[in-house]
């Protein structure tokens, strides 16, 4: 991916490194300083050095800001209608198998029996 932002001369006499003139570059033709793929915060630090100009400065600044939010984690996302369908689908299951364990272990228990005596007093 590039980027560009606006800037309209170098500051005099900058060179970029060797190692970085493919990433980096600079068109005074647009008035564009171009920088391709992510900028680490070591090549911002070593770009930065090269001058004090601070035109120069705000849009390495900008360069950085721009490549770095190529590389932002992305939000999360809500609960997808699907997934939540099937946490709800899955928490009534188990409530059915839970009432009908329950329903059952209540039928196998043996009734209590209560005895009736019947006592009588003859007189």
């Amino acid at each position: 991916m590039e980027f560009s932002v606006k800037l309209a001369a170098l500051p005099p006499g900058l060179a970029f490194p060797e190692r970085l003139r493919e990433r980096v570059s600079f068109d005074p033709t647009a008035g564009r300083f171009v920088y391709r793929g992510f900028m680490t915060k070591c090549t911002y630090d070593e770009l930065s050095a090269l001058s004090d100009d601070p035109d120069y400065h705000r849009a390495l600044e900008q360069l950085f800001v721009l490549t770095s939010s190529e590389m932002a984690p992305r939000p999360a996302r809500s609960l997808s209608p699907a997934i939540l369908l099937a946490t709800i689908g899955s928490a009534l299951l188990a409530v059915i198998v839970l009432w009908a364990m329950t329903r059952h272990a209540a039928a196998e228990k043996p009734a209590e029996r209560t005895s009736t005596a019947t006592v009588s007093t003859a007189s």
